[in-house]
């Protein structure tokens, strides 16, 4: 098998699955029907080490890309001087590496689709059919394709318009056509979330399915499948609670598949009410995760008596634990397992779902075999009526062996319920009408073995110590991996995170202390070292703090701990928690379940992997000052920008000034302050400019009037190197960049990424550009390069118009590396300025009059062509801003007159708006709209007169006058004047 075509839509895994292929195929010698079969995502490390070896080229196509780029052609050198040649590229490198080699390589395409397949592999086609024989090429060299290079392509279903060129299409050994596929969603998330959020994840890819087949129009209907969306759109990264992954779905339906189907509905390709749709899925994803945690209480009982514990509260086992177990020098076992079973339950750190599944039902924690099912293990908690199977036993000289019970319902001779001759256990309450549980604790635990290897042996009782430390190990350890899911640049989250860090270490410590630990006799060393380990587990804040709680400690000596300025030891960790009034820093205790905020545009980037967003709208929504508001909050979130009640384009810009990389920045990158601070950068697209505009070019410069050629970074290829620099520099917290790309549609997307659309989505993969330039990221001086690496800490955010429909609408392919945040029309943006200049408090402007007039004529039927989108072509609210305090009156004429009519005739023109009504004879004066009874009856006729200005522009107005801008500038003020604003 060595020509294989992987085919599908959007999200069905085809670049993925090529790459994995590749490795099974290559490496491990699987057929390619093997491959499906594979947990590819568990080997995730080795196919990329694969993709990035000599035996592999991924060649992302683009439609600039062409045969000399790829096969052999010429290249121009360019330093100081120019030099043309012919050279050996990629393909054929790839060839001369594999020749006379066992080993297998491969070359993959990926969207192929993209270029005219038989213009871009040209004589290729033939050698992929007839192996080892020379084909020629220019400069009188030949080449031949080895049987050992296997070819592997992918294609985007019927997205470009155009069909695969038969010729590429009948040298395939093996095709595969992908489809939306709800089983590998299945397989994806098994064992990782529960079996309730796994289906509210497949029952919204259901939905989503059902939704495109109800509405596809009839010329699209025969190709349905080409058009939903792939099962990769509903996957993100399997890490973190139930709860966290459920969330990010929510986040991938709501940023990446809506806008899909929006663009699906403006191609015409389907309709029905999407947001009526999308708003019934967030609504199930919600109460999926409100649901997900079905036990609604735990309760502690006596088991025997079968009476309710009194107060079972965090303060009531704290207090226990301190006044009671510690003076009790820790010979409380029971109590001390309990204990810290009671705080894990009550604290509210882990909704109990997470904290009885991960933690106090964990067999990979405790492994306490059963004595009547070998393959059965239970761990902390056990159902009452299972408790009888797990027991050890000990022989006794001449009678039978003695049964001892690991979860027993006998009375113990010391600890906190002897008085009540019973023994505690917990009994659970449920959501779905399960029947109530009552589970038994560990109890039959011992003082022997100090290992945190395990918590017992066959036939020998359970350790306290193992039992103990290993519990409390893994709730820190959970709770830190959790939270350092969540934490983002949240300084709270982060604090607490560094603090459990902390305790970590401290609980490590603990440990390694106890060899230091000694005794008279065996026995009384065994039991100074438990009441040396119980006494310190009273320490760790985060076990016996409630959620909310506030734990306070030095701010310095904290700091020097997390940092590593301070050494760590027992001493220095239980000093940090002594402060004064003046030196104290309060860390709230937080939980592992936050639902991410929906406007948190950084943080679901990175929860979905999808670092490219672009804010989407009209004309006049702030798309511009939105991104840059954006990226100034990410690099600068406490801003005096941000402090004020209306924020200006002027604050924002003075705010990043220090952020903006520079030219010495880029040319000096190890003495710029921003590999620190991290920073930003801004280009404009536009129809004409193209790859070597953007990523790699030759520049040209003129020295002593001659010219000077050098290959050289553009901005992309500057910003991408400056900050996997910067990552470098600082692994641990690399700061982020953002380049800012205004106008992202009105370029050909496709063409001015080129290779780097694969980047895009695998971030620190290499991607081959072809040019060569100067590598300042290794740090050799001299070091050249073809290869640009994305790092994760760069984000691009861009800005897209909807209402320009004279470009070409973003991809399909391109749309699902992207996250789509709507920039709408906002009247209370209109609001805020006028009170913010005028200093009022009320809302009676002209601008708002306008802006509300504005919006009536799209809302109005019998204007508005439903065949658009009302939110991609309502004017939005900048054109009716009021920026000054003095000389308002004529900047909103001005922009009436020069901005808004424009631009709502171009509408007309374009068949968006519309009236077959006699709008002249409609026309209203400013006194007759005054008169009207209500502020939207007011707004309705001042909506007519927008139109009639509109479409009659040029014509004779009611009044016997040409409608010119002179006209419509005089109603404009005259309406001012009636309403008094």
């Amino acid at each position: 098998m060595k020509n294989i075509l992987l085919k599908g839509s959007p999200g069905t895994g085809k670049t993925f699955l090529s790459r994995a292929a590749a490795f099974y195929i290559c490496n491990e010698k699987l057929k390619m029907e093997d491959v499906f079969a594979k947990d590819i995502h568990s080997d995730k490390n080795e196919i990329e080490e694969f993709i990035d070896s000599e035996r592999c080229e991924f060649i992302q196509v683009h439609p600039a890309m062409s045969y000399e780029d790829i096969v052999y052609g010429i290249e121009i050198k360019a330093s100081v001087g120019m030099t043309i040649s012919y050279a050996e590229k990629r393909i054929k490198k790839l060839c001369k590496r594999a020749a006379g080699k066992t080993d297998l390589y491969c070359i993959i395409f990926d969207d192929i689709g993209r270029v005219d397949a038989g213009t871009l592999l040209g004589n290729l086609l033939y050698a992929m059919e007839y192996r080892n024989q020379p084909i020629d090429l220019a400069d009188g060299q030949t080449l031949s394709i080895p049987e050992n290079v296997m070819m592997i392509f992918t294609v985007c279903n019927d997205l470009y318009g155009t069909k695969l060129d038969y010729a590429l299409c009948r040298r395939m050994d093996y095709v595969k056509d992908l489809v939306p596929d709800k089983t590998i969603l299945d397989k994806y998330y098994d064992e990782i979330v529960s079996s309730k959020a796994k289906e509210i994840i497949i029952a919204a890819f259901d939905s989503v399915c059902d939704f495109i087949i109800r509405n596809i129009m009839p010329d699209y209907g025969m190709q349905v499948n080409d058009y939903i969306p792939g099962h990769g759109m509903f996957m993100i990264e399997r890490m973190g609670t139930t709860y966290l992954i459920l969330d990010r779905v929510k986040q991938k339906l709501l940023y990446q598949v809506h806008p899909h189907l929006v663009s699906l509905r403006s191609n015409g390709i389907i309709n029905g009410d999407i947001e009526s749709f999308f708003s019934t899925i967030e609504s199930t994803i919600n109460t999926g995760i409100a649901s997900l945690n079905n036990i609604t209480d735990i309760q502690k009982i006596m088991v025997n008596l079968g009476e309710t514990v009194a107060p079972y509260s965090l303060s009531d086992t704290k207090d226990y634990y301190k006044t009671e177990i510690i003076p009790g020098h820790c010979s409380d076992y029971k109590g001390i397992l309990e204990s810290v079973i009671d705080a894990i339950v009550l604290n509210g750190v882990f909704p109990y779902d997470i904290a009885t599944a991960s933690l106090l039902m964990n067999v990979d924690i405790a492994s306490v075999p059963s004595k009547t099912s070998p393959v059965t293990y239970a761990a902390y908690l056990v159902k009452k009526q299972e408790a009888g199977d797990f027991y050890y036993e000990s022989a006794r000289k001449g009678k039978t062996r003695a049964r001892h019970a690991y979860y027993s319902t006998n009375t113990g001779k010391v600890g906190r319920w002897v008085a009540k001759k019973d023994v505690a256990a917990y009994q659970f309450s449920y959501t779905d009408g399960t029947q109530e549980e009552i589970y038994l604790p560990l109890n039959g635990l011992r003082v022997h073995t100090f290992t945190n290897e395990n918590v017992c042996k066959v036939d020998n009782p359970a350790e306290i110590y193992g039992s103990a430390y290993r519990l409390i190990q893994y709730y820190l350890k959970i709770f830190e991996q959790n939270i350092s899911l969540i934490k983002g640049t949240e300084p709270a989250y982060i604090d607490l995170d560094n603090l459990i860090l902390l305790e970590i270490k401290y609980l490590q410590a603990t440990n390694n202390e106890l060899k230091n630990i000694s005794g008279p006799t065996q026995t009384q060393r065994e039991k100074a070292r438990i009441e040396f380990f119980g006494s310190k587990l009273m320490v760790l804040q985060t076990l016996w703090s409630a959620k909310g709680d506030n734990i306070c400690v030095d701010e310095q000596k904290y700091n020097d701990l997390v940092s590593g300025k301070a050494p760590f030891s027992l001493d220095a960790y239980e000093d940090m928690y002594v402060y004064t009034p003046g030196t104290k820093k309060t860390i709230e205790l937080r939980g592992v379940v936050k639902m991410t905020d929906l406007k948190d545009y950084q943080k679901i980037m990175e929860n979905i992997g999808v670092r490219q967003m672009i804010f989407q709208g009209p004309p006049g929504t702030s798309k511009t000052f939105e991104s840059k508001k954006f990226v100034l909050q990410q690099l600068e979130p406490t801003s005096t920008a941000f402090t004020k009640t209306f924020i200006s384009q002027e604050d924002i810009s003075t705010g990043l000034e220090q952020y903006k990389l520079t030219d010495n920045d880029y040319t000096n990158p190890g003495s710029s302050s921003k590999l620190t601070t991290g920073g930003w950068d801004l280009v404009q697209f536009h129809p004409s400019y193209g790859y070597e505009d953007f990523i790699r070019g030759i520049e040209v410069k003129t020295l002593g009037g001659m010219p000077s050629y050098n290959t050289v970074n553009r901005i992309f290829g500057k910003i991408a190197e400056f900050a996997k620099i910067a990552e470098k520099s600082t692994p641990a917290n690399p700061p982020k960049f953002y380049l800012v790309i205004d106008e992202i549609n009105r370029a050909n997307l496709a063409t001015v990424f080129g290779e780097l659309i694969y980047g895009l989505e695998y971030r620190d993969s290499k991607v081959s550009t072809p040019y060569e330039v100067e590598d300042k990221e290794c740090g050799v001086v001299g070091a050249t390069t073809k290869d640009i690496v994305l790092g994760k800490n760069l984000f691009i955010i861009g800005t897209m118009n909807t209402a320009d429909k004279s470009i070409d609408a973003i991809d399909y392919a391109i749309r699902r590396r992207f996250i789509f945040v709507d920039s709408p029309a906002d009247r209370n943006v209109v609001i805020s300025c006028y009170q913010n200049v005028s200093g009022k408090k009320d809302e009676d402007s002209i601008e708002l009059l306008l802006f509300d007039a504005v919006q009536a004529v799209f809302e109005n039927t019998s204007y508005f062509n439903e065949e658009y989108q009302k939110s991609d072509v309502k004017l939005g609210h900048t054109y009716f801003l009021r920026k000054r305090a003095a000389g308002y009156e004529e900047d909103i004429v001005e922009h009436f007159v020069f901005q808004i009519v424009p631009i709502l005739r171009e509408y007309l023109k374009d068949g968006i708006l519309d009236a077959i009504e006699d709008l002249v004879s409609m026309e209203h004066t400013p006194a007759e709209i005054k008169a009207a009874p209500d502020w939207k009856n007011q707004v309705q006729l001042l909506s007519d007169n927008v139109m009639l200005f509109v479409k009659e522009f040029g014509n004779i107005s009611r009044f016997g006058q040409d409608i010119d801008n002179k006209y419509v500038g005089k109603f404009i003020e005259d309406l001012r004047i009636k309403f008094k604003y």
